[in-house]
Order: C-alpha cells, then structure tokens, then sequence
C-alpha cells in the first residue's frame, strides 16, 4: 500500500510540473516579443543626457528665443555642431583659393605699376 500511495504522490507531482509548466507556456506566449514596432519618444531613439541647472537655463532661453523645446534645440545644436566640421573645410579651401586670387593681383598691380613707372623688370622694386 506504500507503494500504492508513493505512486500516487508521484504522479500528483508530475501533475503539477505539467501544469505549471503549461502555465509558464500560456503565460509567454501572451508576451510580445517585440513589444512595439516603434521606439519610444515618437520613433526616435532615446539616450538620458545630464548637464548642470546652468546649461539647462541657457538651453531653454535658447529654445524660447529660437520657438522650440529644449528637445528641438538640442537636436539643432548638436546638428549644427556636427556640420561644422564640414563649414570649417569649406572656408579653409575658400581661404584658400582668395589667397591666391590676392596673390595673383597683386602680381598684376605689380606689373601694371612696373609698366606706368618704365620698369620694365617689375621684380626691381626699391
């Protein structure tokens, strides 16, 4: 009858895994794996961003001045910011190029001045 009894248990036990078992199964297939298919904050990625009372006040005058949040200012400095890398070779190579227009000119005016004077070796300057 021990046997019996110890066989009945066992079963009662097994009963039991099983079914908690299925209730681990129901209960995730009710989980969404993916829970949304957007991120949160309207689509965009989202990152916490720590800076002092000070900043934040000069942020939210900006913003107010400019007829944005705060989270819109950011956004456009920081865009700024990234593209100033770009500006910044634009106006080396702009530099650049009016150096030589200057230079070129002022060859000219050399040889114009040269040539109004009789010199007619520019290169012979007092």
């Amino acid at each position: 009858m021990a046997k019996k009894k110890s066989e009945s248990t066992n079963a009662v036990d097994r009963l039991k895994r099983n079914v908690a078992a299925l209730d681990r199964m129901h209960a995730a297939s009710k989980v969404d794996p993916m829970p949304s298919a957007k991120p949160p904050g309207r689509g965009s990625p989202q990152f916490v961003l720590r800076y002092s009372p000070k900043m934040r006040d000069q942020i939210a005058r900006l913003a107010k001045a400019n007829g944005r949040s705060i989270n819109s200012e950011l956004i456009a400095l920081l865009e700024r910011a990234l593209n100033y890398g770009d500006d910044v070779e634009q106006l080396q190579g702009s530099i650049g190029e009016i150096f030589d227009r200057v230079e070129r000119l002022e060859s000219v005016v050399r040889d114009h001045d040269a040539k109004l004077s009789g010199d007619d070796d520019p290169a012979n300057e007092d």
